[in-house]
């Protein structure tokens, strides 16, 4: 292969290649090692990054966990806040984590605790006081986001469920800086370099204005240190915006540039059902007769979609639910037949329980399953979920790439990073072996249940797990005919393995080092 500044000019024979070598060209020997498109990101959270910060809490021992937050509070003692980041739900009762369980440890200090999905926390009372948040305090979205209450007191009690209830906490306790948010997520970048991304969708500013952040990656491409292209969504999850098409025709005029694109409008849907905030078709097997609810009306998102769609605009949906599913299938469906020669484009992200009635829907209209497939792994969040929503559900619907991709439709990886259901990884490695096996990655864990996680035909191809981290990845960001494979004309975003993964087992594809990206044409990591 030859690149001539961004773009590949040659794929072909060594011989054939004999003519791109100049006296000033640089030659690289690949020696058997793999080159592949670069990976693309289809739906991940660089601005999260600090709330990835703190303690590591990844661990099945609550324990470890307790250990690990004082550690680091002993080691932060000037910390405004006590922080973590990844404690997992099966830790802790349906009704989720205890305040005095932090206040024996810390009663002076705000503890602030990021559930491994980042759609809930775990406070202390301290910053419960300090937040203003008591028995007479509004939950921002009742059933929806929430504080867990004491059904006799009405007292909250410390678990603070979905983002808006999150913010609200945040803004007062530990109120985000755009400069220290932008710190941590320019120091994170390099990361996923290493990892072989070249490319990535972000699903949603969150902590900041969208403006915000798209202003920080320009800041970082004028001075060239941006490292991946980046395609945002604009993320819309309350019904105080009625209309937030408008917005995004505004800001992505201004946001347009070579590597910072504005061009989806992203819809937070439902929750999780960890948090009975997934939106079900059948009732929870725990919480008989609830089925949960989106988390915006469907007829303000059915309105949206349809203007979204007439104006040319892409759309994502966090569907993890069925039911949620089934309706952004619905509202597509209604906008298609109202402007049928849209150029907009459409994903149902995450797409956790899918029935088999809408398998087929995705392929009749072009949605694509953009999915965390890393997340398909029989441990213990995946029995959890079984409790919760019934084994006939769990098991009979759980990430379905493969019944997807038999009826003619498209899967594309995205990592959601930081969130996750059992162990934080953006790296696509870990996305590509978990697809083809649906087991436990041997780097972090064990078989809790089964070997395979059930239903064991969902299990993919490596052909088909390097596309849906390449090329179907990038038709989610618009950019299929630019990046995503490599053949003469595309840009220059490719990646090199140590190994070539179709001579070594299953079990080392997660394992493989990155040895070199590029991206444009210029190198974003190498080995050492």
């Amino acid at each position: 292969m030859a690149i001539t500044g961004k773009k590949i000019v040659y794929v072909g024979s060594n011989k054939g290649v004999e003519a791109f070598i100049g006296k000033n060209t640089k030659v690289i020997d690949l020696k058997g090692k793999m080159l592949l498109p670069g990976f693309v990101e289809s739906h991940i959270h660089p601005w999260l990054s600090m709330f990835a910060a703190g303690a590591d809490l990844q661990t099945d021992s609550l324990e470890d966990l307790l250990a690990r937050v004082k550690a680091w509070a002993a080691n932060h003692p000037n910390a405004k806040v006590i922080r973590g980041f990844g404690w997992r739900y099966t830790l802790f009762s349906m009704t989720g984590p205890d305040k005095g369980t932090l206040d024996k440890l810390f009663p002076d200090r705000p503890v602030i605790l990021i559930g491994i999905d980042c759609h809930s926390a775990w406070v202390n009372s301290k910053t419960l006081e300090i937040a203003g948040v008591d028995a007479k305090h509004p939950d921002p979205v009742p059933g929806i986001s929430y504080y867990q209450r004491d059904p006799k007191t009405n007292e909250p009690t410390g678990w603070v469920v979905e983002t808006l209830a999150e913010q609200e906490v945040l803004a007062k306790v530990d109120p985000p800086t755009p400069e220290a948010v932008f710190k941590a997520m320019a120091e994170r970048l390099p990361d996923f370099s290493a990892a072989g991304i070249t490319a990535v969708w972000d699903a949603g500013v969150g902590v900041l204005p969208t403006a915000k952040g798209l202003e920080g990656y320009q800041r970082l491409e004028k001075t060239g240190k941006l490292p991946v292209r980046v395609v945002a969504g604009y993320y819309w999850n309350t019904a105080s915006i009625t209309d937030p098409v408008d917005s995004i025709l505004e800001l992505r005029k201004k946001y347009n540039s070579e590597l910072v694109q504005l061009r989806t409008l992203k819809i937070l849907l439902d929750g999780g059902e960890a948090q009975h905030t997934a939106f079900m078709l059948q009732p929870y097997a725990d919480r008989p007769g609830f089925v949960g609810e989106m988390s915006l009306p469907r007829e303000l998102v059915e309105a949206a979609i349809l203007k979204a769609v007439s104006k040319g605009i892409d759309t994502l949906a966090h569907c993890y639910g069925d039911a949620t599913i089934r309706a952004y299938l619905d509202a597509i469906e209604k906008a298609h037949k109202a402007y049928p020669n849209s150029p907009s484009r459409h994903a149902a992200a995450h797409v956790i329980f899918l029935n088999d009635a809408d398998v087929p829907r995705f392929a009749k209209l072009n949605v694509t399953m953009q999915s965390s497939a890393q997340w398909a792994t029989p441990d213990p969040t995946i029995k959890r979920t079984a409790e919760i929503v019934g084994d006939e559900v769990a098991f009979r619907e759980f990430f379905r790439h493969n019944s997807v991709l038999k009826a003619g439709g498209r899967v594309a990886f995205g990592s959601d990073w930081p969130a996750s259901g059992y162990v934080s990884t953006y790296h696509p490695l870990d996305a590509i072996q978990v697809a083809i096996t649906r087991a436990i990655l041997p780097q972090y864990g064990k078989d809790q249940f089964a070997s395979v996680l059930p239903p064991v035909d969902e299990r993919i191809t490596l052909d088909q797990a390097l596309k849906a981290a390449t090329l179907d990845a990038a038709y989610v960001l618009g950019l299929e005919d630019k990046i995503g494979k490599l053949e003469i004309g595309k840009l220059a975003d490719i990646v090199v393995l140590e190994k070539d993964l179709y001579k070594i087992p299953l079990s080392q594809i997660s394992t493989t080092k990155v040895k070199l990206t590029m991206m444009n044409g210029k190198i974003t990591y190498q080995a050492q």
